[in-house]
């Protein structure tokens, strides 16, 4: 081979290995897609729900199901992620230990008025998604 078809070869391969590598950040790599997990931080939001809205939209592709509006003015994003639970006094006991008592719910179980207590998380860069979702 002579140097002029050497010198193209390593130029043409170096620019192959460029793309490559580029193309893997941009698509494939946690580092350019932002979050690999939700936010192992929490904010904690405490109101009354005036509103409740159906949503069904994708937020940077995680699906946000409902909305929730609180009477302080905070919207509340309910996703697949999203628990529920009900406090009740159904099975305290007044020897028990503990001070109050949750029971799963499930989202048709909150309604507009409802006094709830609530933990959220970063989804992605652009969401917060409610946690889990307490009725008072």
């Amino acid at each position: 081979m002579n140097t002029k078809k050497k010198w193209s070869l390593v130029v043409i391969s170096s620019i192959v290995v460029v793309l490559l590598v580029t193309s893997y950040l941009v698509f494939f790599s946690d580092y350019m897609k932002g979050w690999s997990s939700p936010s192992k931080e929490q904010q904690y939001y405490t109101g009354t729900i005036v509103d409740i809205k159906e949503q069904n939209s994708k937020v940077d592709g995680d699906l946000v199901l409902n909305s929730i509006l609180l009477d302080n003015g905070e919207y509340l994003n309910v996703t697949k992620n999203s628990r529920f639970y009900l406090t009740s006094d159904e099975y305290y006991k007044p020897e028990a230990k503990f001070s109050e008592m949750r029971v799963e719910a499930e989202f048709k179980d909150v309604k507009v008025g409802d006094k709830i207590e609530s933990w959220t998380r970063q989804a992605n860069n652009h969401l917060f998604e409610i946690y889990e979702l307490t009725i008072k």
